[in-house]
């Protein structure tokens, strides 16, 4: 989708580093566990299927100073039929990945999803080396964090590899 018109005005729309810049904030999702950044929790949106995720990428995407309104772009892309389309997640990612910047963003993150997962196998050793034999919750809890970590990295992988489709 090159334009999107929102209440009689029609907005360019970009998917590149203005973009992720202005979805990094405005997506954000913040709790006193963690923070993800509004890139990655759009990206989670995506692989999930969540209609919020395509109305605030267009938003973001939206080429003026001013954005206008979660409401207002959700109503844009309804009438002009992006959520009739089975295929809107595949698309929006795809719009994105066709920037260079962004498709760099994206194997950050599976690198960084790779890195915890060979840092929680490097935990796992050295639990390893100091576990005694009465110990051993410290060993079981410490093989299932690189259990979790290898298939967060590798069902990302492929839920991305879907969405490319």
């Amino acid at each position: 989708m090159n334009e999107l018109e929102i209440n009689g005005k029609t907005y360019p729309i970009k998917f590149n580093h203005r973009f992720y810049d202005r979805i990094v904030s405005e997506y954000a999702r913040k709790n006193k566990d963690s923070n993800v950044d509004g890139f990655n929790n759009l990206i989670e949106g995506l692989i999930s299927q969540d209609p919020d995720a395509v109305i605030n990428a267009y938003r973001c995407a939206c080429q003026s100073k001013s954005l206008p309104s979660v409401n207002a772009v959700g109503d844009a892309l309804e009438e002009s039929g992006v959520f009739d389309s089975a295929d809107v997640f595949n698309n929006v990612y795809k719009e994105i990945k066709a920037n260079g910047f962004l498709a760099m963003k994206i194997h950050h993150l599976l690198y960084l999803l790779k890195d915890a997962w060979k840092n929680s196998e490097v935990a796992l050793k050295v639990v390893r080396q100091k576990t005694n034999k009465s110990d051993q919750k410290n060993l079981r809890e410490a093989e299932l964090g690189v259990e979790v970590a290898k298939q967060n990295y590798e069902l990302a992988k492929k839920q991305l590899q879907e969405l490319s489709k």
